[in-house]
């Protein structure tokens, strides 16, 4: 009863949340490469409780959204189950992606067969009996044993990780609700995640953000510990990209980017030795990045604009080449 009580005051506390910064949806401020942040933390609004207004997007999800509280509700359980499970903040964004784009988030009675609630299961597919997929912590909390037992779930771009767990007809339908469902999770957990155009990048930068409090440790690579070059290493291999494992070797990876035209998911590098850099940092926006500075303090979110600084570079877009930096 003590647990069943702690969770329903977890999802109201969530709810709360989510209307407390709802409007901040609305007034997002701009990065370098002219994408938004979703929130920052500790946003406060004046919103009372009334339907929360969303971006438009294209293709599947062109129309305006409007989430009511219903589908909160939804959207707040579903984060509720993925910190009760100890999963990172990206298993909620697929299972919100995926509810966005079967049910609206709305635990519907009907479906194409027998399809059924969030998710949209079939009791002849295994997901449970009718009554168990109309009840939405089931359902979530199935859609989420299904989605850890597909292999390096965590590193695939959203729709394939949705298609693995749903298949569907049209996998390519839930990318269009990336977006969102990225700043509902924002929303529920305080985070401040950058939209980025491109999965990869997103997925980048989702796996920094949830490494923020752990503590430095020289040559860790995680998980419960990192140093500079080996936090960035993870969180480009969280999106499929492979990068060096020390910063000087990073940053002959390349390729170069001018100052100034920085964006979120760049790197930059700091502290010029003999050999290359001595530092390095993973590009949130906003003249931000995540890094493992030293032994006396822990992942963070610090300004890049500092001293030491000695430029940045794209592995993305060496990822997209295959052609490595001459430098």
């Amino acid at each position: 009863m003590k647990a069943a009580a702690a969770g329903a005051a977890l999802l109201l506390l969530l709810v709360s949340a989510f209307v407390a910064a709802a409007t901040s949806l609305l007034t997002t401020s701009g990065t370098p490469g002219g994408l938004a942040c979703a929130i920052t933390p500790h946003t406060t609004s004046s919103t009372g409780g009334g339907p929360v207004a969303a971006p438009a997007f294209t293709g599947v999800a062109s129309t305006a959204v409007t989430l009511d509280s219903e589908q909160q509700t939804h959207a707040a359980l579903i984060v509720q189950l993925a910190t009760e499970r100890g999963l990172p903040a990206r298993a909620a964004v697929i299972a919100i992606a995926t509810a966005l784009q079967e049910s609206r988030l709305r635990n519907v009675h009907y479906g194409h067969l027998d399809s059924l609630g969030l998710f949209q299961q079939r009791p002849s597919q295994g997901w449970g009996t009718p009554e168990q997929i109309l009840d939405p912590r089931h359902a979530t909390s199935t859609f989420y044993q299904r989605l850890v037992k597909v292999r390096r779930w965590e590193q695939l771009p959203l729709t394939r990780a949705a298609q693995a767990v749903q298949r569907s007809g049209r996998p390519d339908a839930y990318a269009p609700w990336e977006p969102l469902a990225q700043r509902l999770v924002d929303t529920l957990t305080g985070a401040c995640v950058p939209l980025i155009a491109g999965e990869q990048i997103a997925a980048v930068l989702a796996y920094a953000h949830a490494q923020l409090g752990k503590p430095y440790l020289w040559g860790a690579e995680g998980p419960a510990a990192f140093d500079c070059s080996g936090l960035t290493m993870r969180a480009y291999q969280a999106a499929g990209i492979s990068i060096p494992r020390v910063a000087a070797d990073q940053w002959r990876h390349g390729p170069p980017i001018p100052s100034g035209r920085e964006q979120p998911g760049d790197l930059a590098f700091f502290n010029r030795q003999a050999d290359g850099p001595g530092h390095v940092g993973l590009v949130i926006g906003n003249g931000q990045m995540i890094h493992a500075p030293n032994r006396r303090t822990v992942v963070k979110i610090d300004p890049y604009q500092r001293e030491d600084l000695i430029g940045f570079t794209r592995p993305a877009a060496h990822a997209a080449t295959g052609q490595p930096d001459p430098r």
